[in-house]
């Protein structure tokens, strides 16, 4: 089965197409489009980049890019290994065997009928001299003393709660929702308060005193909302993109 890149090179090869006419026309550095399709992929930074690159590509030669994106993936996985049974341990099941067992029955019954004879005997000598120690008569049993019944006067008054107030929101806020799979790093205020992937289907939110600076791998993937104004995309599939979000 072909490879990811050996189709690739394949398709822009027959149209005539160089790797400089790939990169004007996707925007894709040269280098990343050699490495991919030298299947070189450790050249390229981040499983984000690399998956829009060969969408991108894919698309701009006339191929479906999610087909070469999930063609990719299969290519990752492992070779499945396989490990043979231990074989199971021999039985003894000689003659020796099984006469020395029950051999060794016999034993334990004998030794348990002894035992029930011994403490019969016992309970026989010793069971008739006991007698019951008999209550002594007379004497009243000491009358039930009962608890003191509080007063309810006494009971607590609860103080009243104090009421809550209400959250503050903070001057710039961004929404996020994702349609697609994309890498994200979020710096609220000039801290970095996110970094990582974001599911497809996801919806964030951020708030900020000052500054919200969003960096998207994947800028196609995600519509924007800033304090309540519709932003929409960033920029395009594949695209890696940063804006910068204030009051």
């Amino acid at each position: 089965m072909e490879t990811v890149g050996e189709i690739l090179l394949s398709e822009r090869e027959k149209r005539g197409l160089t790797v400089k006419d790939v990169e004007a026309a996707t925007s894709i550095r040269a280098l990343y489009i050699s490495a991919i399709e030298n299947n070189n992929f450790t050249v390229i930074p981040g499983e984000v980049y690399l998956k829009g690159f060969i969408r991108n590509y894919a698309n701009y030669l006339g191929l479906n890019g999610q087909e070469m994106v999930d063609l990719y993936r299969k290519q990752q996985l492992p070779p499945s290994e396989t490990f043979a049974e231990p074989p199971m341990p021999e039985t003894d099941a000689s003659p020796a065997a099984a006469n020395s067992g029950s051999f060794g029955t016999k034993w334990v019954i004998l030794g348990a009928a002894a035992v029930i004879l011994a403490a019969g005997a016992w309970w026989l000598t010793t069971g008739k001299e006991s007698n019951p120690v008999q209550p002594k008569a007379g004497i009243p049993a000491p009358a039930q003393q009962q608890a003191p019944i509080q007063s309810q006067a006494q009971a607590p008054i609860p103080s009243p709660l104090p009421a809550q107030q209400p959250a503050k929101t903070k001057p710039v806020a961004v929404t996020a929702k994702f349609t697609a799979e994309c890498w994200a790093q979020i710096t609220v205020d000039g801290k970095e308060v996110f970094e990582g992937m974001v599911e497809a289907g996801a919806l964030k939110t951020w708030e900020a005193e000052q500054t919200i600076t969003v960096k998207l791998g994947n800028a196609g993937a995600a519509e924007l909302v800033h304090n309540g104004q519709p932003v929409g995309k960033l920029g395009s599939l594949g695209e890696v993109v940063v804006k910068k979000f204030t009051r």
